[in-house]
């Protein structure tokens, strides 16, 4: 690999060499700083078999930098792209490493593998066990072949990544194909469609109403009724050809069934964070050409109608689980860190207590205060799982606060089983708490924070 040394702004960078070749812009220097300064590489583990562990464990510092992957594109007021910026940090990459991207190409630079926990994780693991039944290497036992590969074609790449599985915010893929078949007259959003699965009772709502829950609350029946709606209408493989078509070919949902929508593997199922930002400039709909397709066509926002791409961002503007890149939802808990300065939707917001309940799960702070301060809206959707975490979407200045408009994605391997120090004595973590669950390490909101940071006030 050739490489580049880059002092900026008092930042030593090693930047990999490119047809680029050009020095970090001021957006790639301080998202590999805030990457860097998050200090992934000390969140404590409860390690891989401990999720349902009938003698649970304390955790341990990790064993490996995490596989982390953030992607931000910069706007102006009017729309227009300023700057974009994607860094990845492995074990690989241990000090992380920018990539050199463009919005046609996206990170084509990067061999994008298929993610592998047993890889991670050093092999299979029985319950409770802290060694494994069978070993796996990193890159070898057995050795890394084509078929792991995201997008063929890159075996020549400067740099190579095993893409984290998304979580929930593969939701956002469903909900754009439903609505592309909502634009060609396909279906509509009042369409009722009946969610059948054996030995259940079969359940009946219009399209929007599965589309919902889905996006604000990561509702998984919801997202399993509109699988099986792409399966029946034969439009999974379509829905994957298009976002290829687009020159977004790491945005792929496979391995579904049709009988319930489920069976949603680690992977099969991948996103990455500079095709993510990409899909949500379209959403977000600036005028005008917003880059090049493979086959050389223009690409712009009316991929999706005017009225999809509102009915999309609204869902995502009303988003119930503020709790990754921001925690407007847990706003003062004690050990929870600030992130973006985002507002809370009013929809979740108890008018008696100021707190917010989603699905369930009771955020227990008064978020009142807070929100009536909120800088910026975040449009966006998040993940989490056990291994996973996930959160991306369109921040936008509120009037009269300092302006910001970007679009950012993150993806990484530190989900609700990764802790910060401050947990270090529990044997479950707080993301079991009945009221006020921290289920990200806090690290995540604290770089959301250093990034909107970084780009406040930019125009």
């Amino acid at each position: 690999m050739n490489l580049v040394v880059i002092i900026l702004s008092g930042l030593l960078i090693l930047a990999v060499n490119s047809p680029r070749a050009q020095a970090a812009s001021p957006l790639e220097v301080a998202l590999l700083r805030a990457v860097r300064e998050a200090r992934f590489d000390q969140v404590l583990d409860f390690g891989p078999s401990n999720e349902d562990a009938v003698q649970p464990v304390l955790p341990k510092t990790i064993s490996h930098v995490p596989n982390v992957d953030i992607a931000v594109i910069q706007l102006d007021a009017q729309g227009k792209v300023v700057s974009y910026a994607n860094v990845l940090l492995s074990r690989d990459y241990p000090e992380g490493v920018i990539v050199p991207v463009d919005l046609d190409h996206g990170a084509a630079s990067v061999r994008f593998r298929r993610w592998d926990i047993d890889r991670w994780n050093g092999g299979t693991f029985k319950p409770g066990e802290s060694t494994p039944t069978t070993p796996k290497g990193w890159t070898n036992q057995p050795p890394l072949t084509d078929h792991d590969d995201l997008v063929p074609g890159r075996t020549n790449s400067s740099l190579q990544f095993m893409a984290p599985y998304p979580a929930s915010l593969f939701k956002l893929l469903v909900a754009v194909h439903v609505l592309r078949m909502v634009d060609s007259g396909t279906l509509t959003l009042d369409t009722p469609y009946t969610f059948s699965v054996a030995n259940q009772k079969d359940e009946t709502r219009p399209v929007r109403a599965w589309l919902d829950p889905m996006i604000t609350q990561s509702d998984n029946r919801s997202t399993q009724a509109l699988l099986q709606l792409l399966h029946r209408a034969s439009h999974i493989e379509t829905m994957n050809r298009e976002f290829r078509d687009l020159g977004l070919g790491t945005l792929q949902i496979n391995g579904t069934r049709v009988e319930d929508g489920r069976n949603w593997q680690t992977d099969r199922i991948h996103m990455t964070a500079f095709d993510t930002a990409r899909l949500l400039l379209l959403i977000e709909g600036p005028p005008g050409d917003l880059w090049r397709a493979p086959d050389g066509r223009s690409v712009t926002a009316q991929f999706l109608s005017d009225s999809s791409r509102g009915v999309l961002k609204q869902l995502l503007l009303e988003q119930g689980l503020n709790e990754a890149l921001s925690t407007a939802n847990l706003a003062g808990v004690r050990h929870v860190r600030p992130g973006i300065p985002s507002q809370i939707a009013a929809r979740w917001i108890n008018p008696t207590n100021g707190t917010v309940v989603v699905d369930g799960v009771n955020f227990g702070a008064d978020v009142r205060p807070s929100n009536a301060v909120a800088e910026v809206t975040f449009a966006h959707k998040t993940g989490l799982t056990y291994n996973y975490a996930s959160d991306a979407g369109i921040v936008t200045s509120l009037p009269g606060k300092p302006f910001r408009r970007y679009l950012i994605a993150f993806f990484s391997n530190v989900g609700y089983r990764y802790v910060d120090e401050v947990f270090a004595d529990r044997t479950r973590g707080p993301y079991a708490d009945p009221v006020s669950p921290i289920s990200y390490t806090q690290r995540i909101p604290a770089l959301g924070k250093a990034i909107d940071d970084a780009l406040c006030g930019q125009r």
